[in-house]
C-alpha cells in the first residue's frame, strides 16, 4: 500500500520522490487535474500560487479565494489559497495545504507568493514554501523551498474571433530539508504552451500541453507529459479532458481525465475525475475546487 501511495504522490506533483519521508503535496486545482495535469499556462485556475504564480497578474478579476478537496485512494487532501492584484503590475498570494494519509502520515505546507508584470506580455512569479512532514512514532521533518515561474501571453488577431497564445515555465521545489541533509525535495522543471481561441463570442476553446522533467532525487528522474483541452460556453459552463503520460510507469502511472466547471456571478465550482488502470493508486480519484472571484 505504501508503494502505491508513494506512486500517487509522485504523479500528482509532476515529479516527486520515492521515499515516504520525502513526500510532497498533490496538485491543488480541479481544472488542472481535469486537463491531464496541465498547469503552467492556466489563467482561470483555482490556485495560481501552486500552478504558476506569474499567472495572477493576468487575471481578469482583482482577486480570488479558492479551496480544493482531493480524494485519492484512502487519503484526504485539502487546500486553500488566494491572491490579490495591486493595480495591473503586482499581485500577492498565500496558500495552505494539508495532506492526511494512512498510518499517521501527514504533510502540511504554507506558501507565500508574489507576481510582477514586466509589460503587457511578460510576467514572473515567486512562491516560497514551508513544508512540515509527520511520520509514525512522532518523527517530523521540515523543509524550505521556492518556485520560480514565468508566463508570456501573445494576442493573435488573425485566428478566430480573438485568440491568445501563452507560454509558461516553472522551476519547482528549489530548496531542501532543515537539519536533514541526506533528504532531497522533488525538484522539477516544467514548460508549457496553450492556445485560447473564441470560435464565436459565446464559444471558447483552449488546448495546451506541458512537458516536465524531475531531476532530483535520482531515483525519480524522468519526463512527464500532460495534454488537455477545455470548451467554454459563454464563460458559464466548461467541459474538460486530458491525458498524462509518465516515463516511469511504476512511480508515475498514466491516466486520462475528464471534468466540468460552472461559473455563476462571482462563484466558481470545478470537478475532475481520473481514469487509470485497476492496479493504479489513481483509480477512481476525484477532485473538487470551489472559488470566489472579487
Amino acid at each position: 500500500m505504501m508503494k502505491r501511495i508513494s506512486a500517487l504522490i509522485v504523479l500528482l506533483t509532476l515529479g516527486g520522490t520515492l521515499r515516504a519521508q520525502e513526500a510532497s503535496l498533490p496538485l491543488s486545482d480541479a481544472k488542472a487535474m481535469a486537463m491531464g495535469g496541465l498547469s503552467t499556462t492556466l489563467l482561470a485556475g483555482s490556485h495560481t500560487i501552486y500552478t504558476n504564480a506569474a499567472a495572477a497578474v493576468f487575471a481578469t478579476t482583482p482577486g480570488q479565494l479558492s479551496s480544493t478537496y482531493l480524494a485519492p485512494e484512502g487519503d484526504d487532501f485539502y487546500s486553500a489559497s488566494g491572491f490579490w492584484r495591486l493595480g495591473q503590475v503586482h499581485a500577492i498570494q498565500a496558500g495552505w495545504r494539508q495532506y492526511l494519509r494512512e498510518k499517521s502520515n501527514s504533510d502540511m505546507a504554507l506558501d507565500l507568493g508574489y507576481a510582477y508584470r514586466i509589460n503587457e506580455r511578460w510576467a514572473v512569479g515567486l512562491a516560497g514554501r514551508y513544508l512540515h512532514l509527520r511520520r509514525p512514532a512522532g518523527v517530523t521533518f521540515d523543509a524550505l523551498a521556492v518556485d520560480l515561474s514565468m508566463l508570456y501571453a501573445l494576442p493573435l488577431e488573425n485566428l478566430g474571433s480573438y485568440s491568445t497564445l501563452r507560454v509558461g515555465g516553472k522551476l519547482a521545489n528549489l530548496g531542501g530539508y532543515l537539519d536533514h541533509s541526506d533528504l532531497r525535495l522533488p525538484m522539477s522543471a516544467t514548460a508549457g504552451v496553450a492556445l485560447d481561441t473564441y470560435i464565436t463570442d459565446a464559444h471558447e476553446v483552449t488546448v495546451g500541453t506541458d512537458l516536465g522533467y524531475c531531476f532530483t532525487p535520482q531515483q525519480t528522474r524522468g519526463f512527464e507529459l500532460s495534454v488537455g483541452a477545455e470548451y467554454n460556453l459563454m464563460q458559464l459552463f466548461q467541459l474538460r479532458a486530458g491525458y498524462h503520460y509518465g516515463e516511469d510507469r511504476i512511480y508515475s502511472p498514466n491516466f486520462a481525465s475528464v471534468g466540468a466547471g460552472v461559473r455563476f456571478m462571482h462563484l466558481r465550482l470545478d470537478f475532475a475525475y481520473l481514469f487509470a488502470a485497476d492496479s493504479s493508486p489513481l483509480r477512481d480519484t476525484y477532485c473538487i475546487s470551489f472559488g470566489l472571484d472579487f
